[in-house]
């Protein structure tokens, strides 16, 4: 039997996963027909350099703060705060918590990946450039057993400091 998949999810008729209210499997075709897209605002959303800039401007004053940093992340409501401060910046924008949770997410993966990636030996860090420095032959090893982080390789990271202040628990 075919089971429909999007994003890795199985798709259940017009919920999936946290709502499973119906468990006919749809087809390709209906599923198109019968999908929310809402739920991918999240991922859908372009952000512009001075919107990111703000907003991790936005979320380093609310670690500096050390109200809503929890042990395991933020404490809840700190989205709002956070959408509240970008629509201040940027009222006409339409950015709301879904895509900051979503931007953040992504910070999140990358420094905790960046930051796995230089615990290897022969890994290092160019910091005048911010990107990663490595040998021919020890990366094309690497991108051999993780071939999803091969774009890692000449990208800059200049925002790499920043997001180990927000998403590294301070100890006190």
């Amino acid at each position: 039997m075919f089971v429909p998949k999007l994003f890795g999810k199985v798709v259940y008729k017009y919920h999936y996963l946290s709502h499973i209210t119906s468990h006919t499997y749809l087809s390709p075709r209906k599923l198109l027909c019968n999908f929310d897209f809402s739920l991918l605002q999240m991922a859908c959303r372009a952000w512009s350099e001075v919107e990111e800039e703000i907003l991790l401007t936005n979320l380093t004053s609310l670690v500096d703060q050390g109200v809503w940093q929890a042990e395991n992340g933020f404490h809840p409501g700190y989205l709002g705060v956070l959408e509240n401060q970008m629509r201040v910046s940027f009222p006409e924008a339409g950015i709301k918590e879904n895509h900051i949770e979503g931007k953040i997410k992504k910070w999140k993966r990358d420094y905790y990946d960046l930051d796995a990636i230089l615990q290897i030996p022969g890994f290092g860090w160019n910091p005048n450039e911010n990107k990663l420095v490595v040998e021919n032959d020890v990366w094309n090893e690497f991108v051999q057993n993780w071939p999803q982080l091969r774009h890692f390789r000449d990208r800059e990271f200049p925002n790499y400091n920043r997001w180990g202040h927000c998403f590294v628990r301070q100890e006190n």
